[in-house]
Parts: structure tokens; C-alpha cells; sequence
């Protein structure tokens, strides 16, 4: 992006650019957090995934994945991420659970998911460049 552009084009860029990932994810965290509110706390843990699901995974995407995908395919890889990020999100859940308390499993849970979801982004960035 140059340093050239207006403010309203470089605002319009940044939000049309990857557009149907974000689109995705953030209709996606929604649907989570009201799975999430169904089965397990509502407010903390819930709203931990619906954040790692609509911002984390449009970011992770932008930031560190190689590969730039056609509209449907992004939608798609978003799926499929949001799918794998609220698996971990709900085992690390469910382990930090029996061991810590209550109150702070939500957390444990995100910072966990939010590593290991930039961790892969990272490692599969660093393989695709070098091969």
C-alpha cells in the first residue's frame, strides 16, 4: 500500500481486500457464540471464540498465509479454519476445565487456540517459501 493514497482509499482497500473471509468469519463467530452459549459459558468463553473466529482467523489469513485463494476457496479455507479453531478451542476448553478453575479456563483456552493457529500459519508460510 502506498503512502500516496487518501485515507478513504487506503480505509476502502483494507476492508474489500479478503472481503469474503471476513465475511465468513464474522457470520461464523456469531454462529458460535450462540453454539458456544448452548453448551458452555456463555459470556466468557463464548465470546472468547466468536473473537478468535472473527478476528483471528481474517488476520491469520492477511498476515501469514501464503497463498491467495479465489472468493469461494477463501470462504471455504475460512470453514475450514473457524471449524479447526473451535476444535481446539473447545478441547483446550475442556482440559484447562479439569484443571484450573472455572473462571479462567475461557482464557487459557483462547491464548492456547490463538498460538497454535498462528503457529501453523507461520510454519506453513516458512514451507511454502522455501520450497
Amino acid at each position: 500500500m502506498s503512502d500516496n493514497q487518501s485515507l478513504r482509499a487506503r480505509l476502502k482497500e483494507d476492508l474489500t481486500s479478503n472481503l469474503s473471509v471476513s465475511v465468513v468469519s464474522v457470520i461464523l463467530a456469531v454462529v458460535a457464540l450462540f453454539v458456544f452459549a448452548q453448551i458452555g459459558d456463555p459470556t466468557t468463553g463464548g465470546l472468547l471464540l466468536a473473537l478468535n473466529i472473527g478476528v483471528f482467523i481474517p488476520y491469520a489469513y492477511e498476515r501469514y498465509w501464503p497463498v491467495a485463494y479465489s472468493r469461494s476457496a477463501a470462504a471455504a479455507w475460512t470453514i475450514s479454519a473457524a471449524l479447526i479453531t473451535t476444535g481446539l478451542f473447545i478441547g483446550t476448553y475442556q482440559l484447562a476445565f479439569g484443571v484450573v478453575p472455572g473462571e479462567y479456563t475461557g482464557g487459557i483456552a483462547f491464548v492456547l487456540t490463538v498460538l497454535i493457529q498462528y503457529g501453523i500459519a507461520a510454519l506453513f508460510m516458512r514451507v511454502r517459501q522455501h520450497t
